[in-house]
């Protein structure tokens, strides 16, 4: 048996498959990353359109109170025009979710970080060489026992 090439050969392996896995990942966290953005730009889109900006400005020193404490409250805004049915408006005017004709509200979501892409690419490289690092170290180091003094 020869430890040093059996060593090699296993490394490889298991260094193919963490490219495998790192590439599932890599797949995965890039659909999240593509929906997420999505997300953020339609939100935004809404929010830079001009039904919403016709409606920020005849809200201007407009408040909502609670009669009940007399608090500032949250409060919507039923808009229906423009793709928007209803704005959610915070209790200092910011807009807190939109809810679009199709019903399904939609929050200011933050576009996916630059890093998150880099990381992404980096899933099947780290899946290849961690594994295969490893083994290469544990064989080092096996072969180290194992053979004899010269």
């Amino acid at each position: 048996m020869n430890l040093r090439e059996g060593t090699r050969r296993l490394a490889l392996l298991l260094g193919v498959a963490g490219v495998i896995v790192g590439g599932l990942a890599s797949y995965v966290e890039l659909q999240t990353a593509l929906e997420q953005r999505a997300r953020h730009n339609r939100f935004e889109g809404l929010v830079a359109s001009d039904v919403v900006k016709q409606e920020r400005k005849s809200l201007a020193g407009w408040v909502s109170i609670d009669p009940k404490t007399g608090e500032r409250i949250h409060w919507d805004q039923l808009v229906n025009k423009g793709g928007i049915k209803t704005i959610h408006w915070t209790e200092d005017n910011q807009i807190e979710s939109i809810v679009p004709e199709d019903g399904q509200a939609l929050y200011p979501t933050p576009a996916p970080a630059a890093g998150t892409y880099l990381l992404i690419t980096l899933f099947p490289i780290l899946g290849f060489f961690i594994p295969w690092g490893v083994i290469r170290a544990i064989g080092w180091v096996g072969v180290g026992f194992t053979q004899s003094p010269k």
